[in-house]
């Protein structure tokens, strides 16, 4: 109840900005989800809400754009769009894993290519996904899955931030 009623009495003086540090911290599902309405129709009523919070899941849900915060220094502020948008992964199940590796590591606009289980994962422009289907079955490679993998936003947080906590 003291995070509604700190809102509300946010809400009560009519702000241009709204700052929420952990707004669903310590709430039950029905006001989280609250919570989580609320935020965007701020945005739509022009006000700017400033969200603060570890939960990057939830961050994902209701903002637009995203700033990452190391050891007191930003490092990535930008669209969230944009920072899911950097890569993509395909996780792919072969018959034949050693050749359909060879295979994808000739592929020069392909990052990366791991082994993981019976699988492999492999980092690729966005919207490539096809091609690669396609370059293996021309070598002969049957693909029995092809699954494509975006990124969230914990990814790329822990991506950028190699995986560290900042503070």
């Amino acid at each position: 109840m003291k995070q509604r009623l700190g809102i509300a009495s946010t809400l009560l003086r009519d702000p241009e900005l709204i700052i929420l540090d952990e707004p669903t911290n310590g709430l039950d599902p029905a006001g989280t989800k609250e919570i989580r309405d609320l935020i965007p129709q701020f945005a739509h009523e022009s006000r700017v809400v400033l969200l603060s919070s570890h939960l990057l899941h939830e961050v994902e849900m209701v903002c637009d754009h995203a700033a990452f915060v190391k050891q007191g220094t930003v490092i990535a502020n930008s669209p969230i769009k944009e920072l899911l948008s950097n890569g993509n992964h395909l996780q792919i199940k072969v018959n034949n894993i050693k050749r359909a590796t060879a295979v994808l590591y000739s592929i020069s606009w392909i990052k990366s290519v791991k082994k993981e289980d019976y699988y492999l994962v492999v980092d690729i422009p966005k919207d490539r996904s096809a091609e690669v289907n396609q370059a293996l079955v021309e070598k002969g490679i049957m693909v029995s899955e092809l699954v494509n993998q975006t990124s969230s936003l914990e990814s790329v947080f822990l991506q950028l931030t190699g995986g560290t906590s900042g503070g």
